[in-house]
């Protein structure tokens, strides 16, 4: 059994920003590169998954995965995919639509909460909403922006305005840990929290590799609470306790909003999601 998760950005991101998505499924099993050297940043992604996607293109490989790693069955998973892009991905993993599509309408999860505004100005609207009372007690947010240099702005907006400023207690704080046992839990819970600050960073392709990694360590620690991004940030990010998102901008489609608020609440606890609507659109 071979499998492909995330399979939408095979078709959403492999033509621009990762165009080695597209090239694991050009794959054929061992060929090298016609240049003589794999593309860079392609090497692994290749190696780990380009003969799996071969596999529906030539019996030789078919042959190859069932007589190596025993291959019966190819898969490609994605949880926000629409019916066109489910078919643009089967065309490129070789995949007769007739034969090999399904598509099922997914629910937002129920601990999302979500909120849309028209503002006139969005800046201030923006630290209002981090200063009120459902995101100013949230302990690790994602803006996300469309454009990079947009990022940094209001990076530094947030830094400027709500420097210093406290976590608020959540509402309704006094009525948690209503038995012995989960007052000890929330207790607990707030004890081995890192002090916490409000301090945000930008993230976007065209910092350093190690800028990069810098931002993301400190907010996967706990020790960054807002980071501002465009939409590159989330991508195979693991972190289960995200408990908000925010759109700064409107994303540009509603397959890519699901997928972004997805990354809020992955632990099944409450998050909350806003969107500043545009009002020229």
């Amino acid at each position: 059994f071979a499998c492909i998760d995330e399979a939408h950005c095979v078709s959403e991101w492999s033509h621009n920003f990762r165009p080695c998505y597209l090239r694991l499924c050009k794959v054929r099993g061992g060929r090298a590169h016609p240049e003589g050297r794999e593309p860079i940043g392609a090497r692994r992604d290749i190696r780990l998954l380009g003969l799996f996607c071969f596999v529906l293109f030539s019996p030789s490989s078919r042959q190859v995965l069932r007589d190596r790693l025993g291959v019966r069955c190819f898969l490609g998973l994605t949880a926000t995919a629409t019916l066109a892009t489910a078919r643009d991905v089967a065309q490129h993993l070789g995949i007769p639509a007739e034969e090999g599509i399904g598509v099922r309408s997914a629910a937002v999860p129920p601990n999302l909460r979500l909120s849309v505004s028209l503002d006139r100005d969005r800046d201030q609207a923006l630290i209002s909403l981090l200063r009120g009372e459902r995101f100013g007690c949230l302990d690790s947010i994602i803006v996300y922006c469309t454009r990079r240099e947009e990022t940094a702005r209001i990076a530094a907006l947030v830094r400027t305005c709500l420097q210093g400023m406290p976590l608020k207690e959540p509402a309704g704080a006094g009525e948690l840990g209503r038995d012995a046992a989960e007052r000890k839990r929330v207790k607990a819970k707030k004890s081995v929290r890192r002090p916490l600050k409000w301090i945000a960073d930008a993230y976007h392709a065209g910092l350093s590799a190690a800028e990069r990694r810098r931002v993301q360590n400190s907010f996967m620690s706990g020790q960054l609470r807002v980071v501002v991004a465009t939409v590159a940030f989330g991508m195979g990010l693991d972190k289960s306790d995200v408990r908000g998102v925010v759109h700064y901008n409107m994303p540009k489609n509603f397959e890519s909003y699901v997928q972004e608020i997805g990354r809020a609440g992955r632990d099944g606890e409450p998050a909350h999601c806003h969107l500043f609507l545009d009002p020229e659109v």
